[in-house]
């Protein structure tokens, strides 16, 4: 029998949790047998009176079942069925990357699915990336998941179609011209470049000499 995959993944309650958790059940529906294993930390609080509280995990483990049974019914409402062996809720005290990458050990899991904010800047520098430590100290790959946001000076200028004059000279003319008599006179023909001049320095190699 073929062995079951395993999948873990980190789930906060935030929004980038649970598009963490959303991909990771994709993911799992692509392959049979594969366990998604979702993972909540709770780091411990720290009280100057009473010392470090621990937040109740019977809580927590009952909002991320809560959680999971929202992310599977929507699946299964939007592809009409999920194809996971099983999803399975851990909830657990300490710090949120060494505990993901240390279940993932425990289970010998194939794939670590982690949510990133996608934070620059100093924001980044001060909060840190439990996605990148995770990346750091996996034992095996991790699938970071963020919100799409590619810088808006780096996108590439959308190319405007060809206007319909112009459209229908290509077509009578099979492409013997371009242009119609609108847009001629704005496309001169383009430079040609040759390279016939020679220097009349002679010949030098290139390289190392001693």
């Amino acid at each position: 029998m073929e062995a079951i995959r395993k999948i873990v993944v980190g789930v906060d309650n935030t929004e980038t949790g649970t598009r963490a958790l959303r991909n990771a059940l994709e993911i799992a529906s692509e392959g049979p047998r594969t366990e998604v294993h979702a993972i909540r930390v709770i780091e411990p609080i720290a009280d100057p009176v009473l010392g470090v509280l621990p937040p109740s995990t019977e809580e927590q483990l009952s909002e991320l079942k809560e959680l999971l049974q929202q992310a599977i019914q929507k699946m299964i409402a939007d592809a009409g069925d999920l194809r996971v062996a099983a999803v399975i809720a851990h909830v657990t005290l300490g710090a949120p990357a060494r505990s993901i990458v240390n279940l993932a050990a425990e289970l010998d899991a194939d794939l670590i699915v982690v949510g990133t904010h996608g934070r620059r800047g100093i924001r980044r520098a001060i909060l840190g990336s439990v996605a990148e430590e995770v990346v750091r100290t996996a034992g095996c790959p991790v699938y970071a998941v963020r919100p799409k946001d590619h810088p808006v000076d780096a996108r590439v200028p959308q190319i405007e179609p060809v206007c319909e004059d112009c459209a229908n000279v290509r077509y009578k003319t099979n492409n013997a011209e371009l242009w119609c008599e609108r847009h001629q006179g704005h496309h001169p023909r383009a430079h040609v470049y040759h390279y016939e001049e020679r220097s009349s320095e002679p010949a030098r190699p290139w390289g190392f000499h001693a």
